[in-house]
């Protein structure tokens, strides 16, 4: 056989060995995620918990790379109402509680810069490596290192908003690659961002300045020195980058979904379709549980 006839087959069976990877990865980054909101919302629930299997995993894959570092505990007005107060502590333990899966999970996000870097997703590198390294500047330039960063409240929303966003993401991208359509997927990853993204970069910014001298620059200046003249930079900047990234999602939506709640793509109709189907679907098999129950009590009646 001529070589040239068996390019195509090399090529064929090196785009499957890289799709199977991608999906694969896309589905272990969907299970760490999963963990995480999972371990978030029943730390915020139930308060902290003994660590499973896979958290001490995490802590002893990066004991070498978390500081040491003394722990305290933020107070709150003693006005506010008592469950109030109750959730802003479990709030504030939650990084000592998952910080270390969420450290572990996210770090493999340094991943996603290698692909677009080798061709392997259609991913612009500048903005994958932008998006990946605020998020490991969040985590291990603030979270993991200023207590009074791993112990503010304002890491629990941050990694909610991180959570929930990955949790849709990842599938979507999986199901892209398995070369499926999910009219609910899609809806999801360009719709939910209007809630999950403010509320992630407002509690990174917020995070920052915890880690901040509590005087203005010009009041107290040697407070503020190189490190903290940065950190104050990048709290401004912040906001800025939340702005641009919200306007450019907002654009994106419209070219996948158009416009509206549900959007006006045939895509955007059938999610549409599928959320109004849901309730009727359910009642349906409700009402069949509930007659399959009827007709078993008759014939029980019947034996007797």
């Amino acid at each position: 056989m001529p070589p040239s006839a068996s390019n195509p087959r090399r090529q064929s069976a090196g785009s499957d060995i890289v799709r199977f990877y991608l999906v694969a990865y896309n589905f272990a980054s969907f299970f760490g995620w999963t963990l995480v909101l999972f371990s978030l919302i029943k730390h915020l629930a139930v308060g902290p918990q003994t660590p499973t299997a896979v958290h001490r995993l995490a802590e002893f894959a990066l004991r070498r790379l978390r500081p040491l570092r003394l722990l305290y505990l933020p107070t709150f007005a003693k006005d506010l109402p008592a469950p109030v107060v109750l959730f802003l502590h479990r709030a504030s333990t939650s990084q000592q509680s998952i910080g270390g899966l969420v450290s572990f999970v996210q770090s493999f996000a340094i991943l996603e810069v290698v692909h677009a870097a080798l061709g392997l997703v259609r991913s612009p590198v500048p903005t994958t490596a932008t998006q990946v390294a605020s998020r490991l500047f969040s985590v291990w330039a603030v979270a993991e290192r200023y207590p009074s960063a791993s112990t503010s409240p304002w890491y629990a929303p941050m990694v909610l908003a991180w959570s929930v966003t990955e949790c849709v993401r990842y599938p979507f991208y999986a199901q892209q690659l398995l070369k499926q359509d999910s009219p609910l997927l899609l809806w999801a990853r360009y719709s939910l961002f209007y809630v999950l993204y403010p509320l992630g970069a407002i509690s990174e910014a917020m995070l920052i300045k915890t880690t901040l001298p509590n005087s203005w620059p010009w009041q107290k200046p040697g407070q503020w020195d190189l490190r903290a003249s940065i950190y104050g930079g990048l709290f401004l900047f912040w906001w800025y980058g939340l702005y641009i990234m919200y306007t450019y999602m907002i654009k994106q939506r419209k070219k996948a979904l158009g416009t509206g709640f549900f959007g006006s793509s045939p895509e955007a109709r059938q999610a549409q379709k599928k959320i109004k189907e849901a309730p009727a679907s359910v009642a349906a098999s409700t009402s069949a549980a509930v007659s399959s129950v009827q007709i078993k009590a008759q014939e029980a009646t019947k034996r007797k």
